[in-house]
């Protein structure tokens, strides 16, 4: 090469150093380190990676010249120069791309932090507008938050894109072990007066007990049968079960007894069962034993007037504060304990009427305190042997209807567990006949000796008193008609609790109810039968055959219990403050409050990294 050449050579390529007027390669001396000169026979002169080409001390500085320039063209056409390259080069793009790496881990923890805090409001039903305020504290402790999705409109948007992402990994999973799936759906009306249905599921997950889901809050357009039937079957569309699946899976829908939901004509449930015919359709308990309850007070009509009474004790202290504050200066006067009176007997759940007779009960001394000085009329109802009879016999049916009640509501309540619940009820209420409660008892002593808590009683003629056995015998008698277990389904299920077995079951005992079961509900029927003769052999074992059939009998559930959590979350998220909330986005406050785990056990990661994958796919 001429100078001219070397000069052009190094200035586009500039890899030629020198040190102590002596020259060397930076490619070759920086890819030293990687061990190149073990790959496929080439070796890195230790020369131009030491820097110590020099100039022969020998002949003119021409000559010298020319032999450098030959040494730096040969190398530069070197196989091992050229592999230093290569290599040179992809530090340099591998360097760019860890580079980047480390910006978007960066970022990407910056976006975590913000999903967290998102995922708090959802969690502890706080509104969108908080999003911005808490990202404000967290920055001022120090806490890296980025610069974007500080907005409570970016909340709302990660709270969809969670609840989503969610609500998808329940369905995939669900679907996948082809579990059985139960639905329940009710309706009522939100805040901001639309007409809403909550849609909630039952199903085993990963093969676990069964558990209930929020699946969704959906807007409807009409309450009418084929609005509700739409709706719920587009919610379930969307959701990824298709017509195909819910064949083969879907076992029972249950609701409330409004005439829409279980009417025989044109109801929901018969459009459904029109279309999937082996659904088990089921009428929920809890409202079940309401309906009971009010048979009962329609046939006696001495306990209208007591419930009227009660109602009115209700508006007194819950209209005016005057009347509350008198009523608690009272109780401190005579030492008596105060509760809150409520409404009885009316649309609430059986449970709460109890609370209210028991306030009353509690709270007797200070009413009679109260009504001294201006409420003569109601001061001879209270201090009344008729009145605190009816209290008591109402204190302890009541007080047995609640524990039955509540019971209903438990999330791991079987069809079986509530049947036996059930006539154990009906019998310690006919029990009441013959041996009175306790509560009752004492309002007995008490109507004896004149004197209940230090008050003294004066009977009250104009009172009719509840005829105890003709309110108990109806009682018992509307539960047994209201809350009858006779569908065959259920009859069927019964051969799998064991305290109806005979003493000594042969081989083939249940044989029919379990074909049947399997063939209603999709199951496999000889690894049924098997499992069942497993457990006839070894009664205290847990077959693993029979599981799918047990799974899908606690599958059944017993009441809608869980559509009416779902409706008080939803009246706690769509307070005066949050009204003018979108029914979707009150849908996915409920989805990750529901469903989501406690916000110190949530990784926020594959949110974010879903989130980054859609906005790019976009």
């Amino acid at each position: 090469w001429s100078a001219k050449q070397t000069e052009d050579f190094k200035s586009k390529n500039p890899w030629l150093g020198s040190k102590n007027k002596k020259l060397g390669c930076l490619v070759c001396s920086s890819v030293n380190s990687i061990g190149i000169d073990k790959e496929q026979g080439v070796s890195l002169s230790r020369e131009w990676m030491n820097f110590e080409i020099q100039v022969s001390g020998q002949g003119s500085r021409t000559t010298s010249l020319s032999i450098l320039r030959n040494k730096v063209r040969k190398h530069a056409l070197s196989k091992a120069h050229t592999q230093a390259v290569k290599v040179a080069e992809q530090q340099k793009e591998a360097a760019i791309e860890n580079a980047v790496e480390t910006m978007t881990e960066s970022y990407m923890k910056e976006t975590e932090a913000v999903f967290r805090t998102a995922y708090h409001l959802a969690k502890k039903n706080r509104p969108f507008s908080d999003h911005e305020s808490l990202i404000e504290l967290q920055e001022l402790n120090g806490v890296k938050m980025g610069s974007i999705l500080h907005s409570r409109y970016s909340a709302t948007q990660i709270i969809q894109h969670v609840a989503s992402e969610m609500q998808s990994k329940i369905i995939s999973s669900i679907i996948a072990s082809s579990s059985k799936l139960a639905v329940l759906i009710d309706e009522a009306s939100s805040l901001s007066h639309k007409a809403v249905m909550t849609v909630s599921i039952k199903a085993s997950i990963q093969e676990e007990s069964p558990e209930f889901i929020f699946l969704e809050l959906v807007e409807l357009e009409n309450q009418r049968a084929d609005g509700i039937v739409q709706a719920l079957l587009t919610c379930l569309t969307n959701a990824g079960f298709t017509e195909e699946w819910l064949h083969e899976n879907w076992v029972t829908f249950v609701s409330d007894g409004a005439s829409v939901m279980l009417g025989k004509k044109s109801g929901v449930a018969t459009r459904l069962t029109s279309r999937f015919p082996k659904l088990f359709v089921w009428h929920c308990m809890n409202h079940r034993l309401e309906l009971a309850v009010s048979d009962a007070v329609d046939e006696v009509n001495s306990v209208n007037h007591f419930k009227t009474f009660i109602q009115k004790l209700y508006s007194l202290y819950s209209v005016s504060n005057k009347n509350e504050r008198e009523l608690v200066n009272a109780a401190a006067e005579v030492g008596s304990q105060l509760l809150h009176i409520g409404r009885i007997l009316d649309v609430r759940w059986v449970a709460s009427s109890f609370r209210t007779v028991r306030a009353v009960w509690t709270s007797l001394g200070a009413l009679v305190q109260h009504f001294k000085n201006m409420y003569r009329g109601l001061l001879d109802r209270v201090q009344s042997p008729e009145f605190i009879c009816d209290l008591g016999l109402m204190y302890d049916t009541l007080h047995e209807l609640s524990l039955l009640s509540q019971e209903l509501q438990s999330r791991s309540i079987t069809l079986l567990r509530a049947e036996h619940l059930l006539k154990r009820s009906i019998r310690v209420i006919q029990s009441f006949k013959e041996s009175p409660g306790e509560k009752y008892s004492e309002a007995l002593e008490a109507k004896q000796t004149g004197e209940y808590r230090s008050i003294a009683l004066k009977t009250n003629a104009k009172l009719k008193s509840i005829n105890p056995g003709q309110f108990l015998q109806s009682l018992v008698n509307n539960l047994e008609k209201r809350l009858s277990f006779e569908d065959k389904t259920i009859m069927d299920l019964s051969i799998l609790d064991q305290s109806k077995w005979p003493s000594k079951p042969s081989i083939r005992h249940g044989e029919e109810q379990v074909k049947r079961l399997c063939k209603r509900f999709n199951l496999c029927t000889d690894q049924a039968l098997n499992g069942m003769r497993d457990l006839l052999e070894e009664p205290s074992s847990e077959p693993k055959d029979l599981k799918p059939l047990m799974n899908c009998m606690k599958t059944l559930p017993v009441s809608t219990a869980e559509c009416e959590r779902n409706f008080s979350l939803m009246n706690n998220i769509s307070s005066d403050k949050g009204a003018v909330l979108l029914i979707s986005n009150i849908s996915n406050l409920m989805m990750i409050n529901i469903n989501g785990p406690p916000t110190s056990k949530f990784d926020p990661r594959k949110y974010t990294r879903t989130c980054v994958q859609l906005l790019k796919t976009k």
